[in-house]
Order: structure tokens, then C-alpha cells, then sequence
């Protein structure tokens, strides 16, 4: 967590996904400062989390699909994501 406060862009937003337990500080200035927003959610069941574990454990779930492109192309991506066209994940590269 601490990492992602470190790293989150003013006005940016932290967004945690299902139980990581333990605990977390925050200056209060660093919070205000940067405009943060950090929000939490947990979707399913401690039994689904573990089913789906096994499945990833079995090789049975098909990883996100990812590509590398050339940054002069980014205009054209942003365009492809904003259509809905982007299934996983374009890496942008210099």
C-alpha cells in the first residue's frame, strides 16, 4: 500500500481489491496534498478466492493477453481503448 501512495498521480485513485489484511498509515497532509481517492471492495467468497487459486494453480485460466508497441503510436491506442476494441493490455515502449 505503501508503494501505491507513493506512486499514484495527484488526483489519482487507489483502488483495493478484496481482503490483503495487516494495516496501513497515511500522513493526513500527504492524503489532502495529493487529492487521493483509495477505495476497497471484495467481490465473492473466501471458497470462490480458493477455487479460483486452484484453476490458476492448474494452468487452467488463460493469462491476460498483453502486446508491446511503439509509443509513437499511442494516439492510436487511446482511440482503440476508448472505442472498446482493446482486449488485456497494450505496453507502450520507447
Amino acid at each position: 500500500m505503501g508503494f501505491a501512495v507513493a506512486v499514484v498521480a495527484r488526483g489519482g485513485e487507489i483502488v483495493v481489491s478484496g481482503l490483503m489484511g495487516g494495516n496501513f498509515s497515511l500522513p493526513m497532509v500527504q492524503w489532502v496534498y495529493k487529492r487521493m481517492t483509495i477505495e476497497g471492495f471484495m467481490v465473492g467468497t473466501l471458497t470462490e478466492a480458493k477455487e479460483l487459486m486452484a484453476l490458476a494453480r492448474a494452468g487452467k485460466i488463460k493469462p491476460t493477453p498483453m502486446k508491446e508497441e511503439p509509443m509513437a503510436d499511442v494516439q492510436k491506442w487511446i482511440d482503440e481503448l476508448r472505442a472498446g476494441k482493446i482486449v488485456g493490455r497494450i505496453v507502450l515502449k520507447n
